[in-house]
């Protein structure tokens, strides 16, 4: 069985296709990783009642709008407790979502020019101009120089934005009213919290779990990374099993059955070389994330290095699996490149089927990836768990394969 091992390994690594992936899908997966991609998870949970905030005016908004809701990107040049207060009440209207920009030296002409660019470049359905008095233009009533806004879409739920802004102007009236200009935020408060009580109910996953939009955004960038590395490991598993069928055409395999060497002893020598390959996958991989800051990742190094360590062996003993019983290098090939292409697919690497239909969901339970893209989540939770349902998983698929490939092996041992 040792000699079954040193010699597939030498054959393995005589072989220059194997190093080129042992490097480049790793260093494709850290690329990916260092992306500087905001928003590109966001659309799966968006808070409900709170103003998003964006670093400047040049980041685009409409990312936030796959909740459905009429998104509008503040230009705020107030930054007062009078315009947070403003963009709650529109957050809590329930059908708008405020994007917000602090900006307090942007003046009316800068913001016009940001809406006609936001007009051709961002989906949004409105920019909204604070003036940067917007609580002297308020308390006096002057809504037309408290605010400026601007209408970029066709979408008739600008009545919606309009109505709020009039009803805000009509509360800050009442609240005038009522007591004295300085503490018009607590007259406004205490307004509000008389109001009957309502209750948001946020439906979320299953799982129950709720990530921010910046783990949103890591899990997302951490799920690209899977797809080229699962790559890696298919191929690499393909490159065993063609020692495989190389040897039983050579009659190699004749001669070690001489040995009372049984299939299955056979197949787990193979699969131990599918193991060596996934940890060399794991060490380039966890050497190459020494390049970039945890924080990025989301999660503790070593959860990574699980992770890569573990779907590298259910990827690794499952193309090595079909290219048994395919017995054939070409079959092997497109099969385990159709494997990669739909674990990834159907496993929500690329995007999340959080929308998708019952059969779609269904369907990715089946797929590693996607209890792989789920320990993710966890791991950036803390939820220490997530060690067990990796065992668990990675025990469960490779029973499926290890049976499966042992009796491959006595088929074409019989044929």
């Amino acid at each position: 069985m040792i000699s079954i091992i040193k010699s597939t390994l030498k054959l393995l690594f005589r072989n220059i296709i194997f190093w080129i992936f042992l490097i480049a899908t790793p260093l494709l997966s850290m690329v990916m990783l260092r992306v500087q991609a905001d928003n590109i998870g966001s659309y799966d949970s968006a808070d409900l009642e709170e103003i998003i905030e964006i670093d400047n005016a040049d980041d685009r908004a409409g990312y936030f709008g796959g909740n459905g809701k009429y998104v509008v990107k503040v230009y705020d040049a107030s930054c007062s407790e009078l315009s947070e207060y403003m963009l709650n009440c529109l957050e809590q209207s329930g059908m708008i979502t405020a994007v917000r920009a602090k900006v307090p030296e942007m003046t009316e002409g800068e913001a016009k020019d940001h809406a006609d660019f936001d007009g051709y470049s961002d989906l949004v359905g409105a920019d909204l101009y604070l003036d940067k008095d917007f609580d002297e233009y308020v308390l006096n009533g002057e809504a037309d120089k408290a605010l400026t806004v601007y209408i970029l879409s066709d979408d008739e739920r600008c009545e919606i934005l309009e109505n709020e802004i009039k009803m805000f102007m009509g509360q800050v009236s009442n609240a005038l009213l009522m007591g004295n200009r300085e503490d018009v935020i607590d007259t406004l408060e205490a307004m509000y919290d008389a109001l009957p009580n309502n209750e948001t109910v946020l439906i979320g996953s299953s799982d129950g779990r709720d990530l921010t939009n910046k783990q949103l955004d890591q899990k997302a960038l951490v799920g690209y990374a899977f797809a080229f590395l699962t790559l890696g490991f298919v191929f690499g598993g393909v490159l065993i099993a063609y020692t495989v069928i190389r040897e039983r055409k050579d009659m190699v395999l004749t001669r070690v059955k001489l040995t009372r060497l049984t299939d299955p002893q056979y197949f787990a020598a193979k699969f131990i070389c599918g193991g060596i390959v996934s940890f060399m996958y794991a060490v380039v991989t966890s050497l190459m994330t020494l390049t970039i800051d945890e924080s990025k990742l989301g999660m503790s190094r070593i959860g990574f290095f699980a992770m890569i360590f573990a779907l590298g062996l259910i990827f690794c003993s499952l193309s090595l699996m079909m290219g048994i019983l395919f017995d054939d290098v070409m079959s092997a090939t497109v099969s385990a490149f159709i494997l990669w292409t739909l674990s990834s697919l159907l496993s929500g690497l690329y995007f999340s089927l959080d929308a998708a239909g019952d059969a779609i969901k269904t369907m990715s339970y089946i797929m590693p990836s996607k209890w792989f893209l789920d320990a993710t989540e966890m791991l950036m939770l803390g939820d220490n768990k997530v060690y067990f349902m990796i065992l668990c998983v990675t025990t469960a698929y490779l029973i499926v394969t290890l049976g499966l490939g042992s009796i491959g092996i006595k088929i074409r041992n019989h044929e």
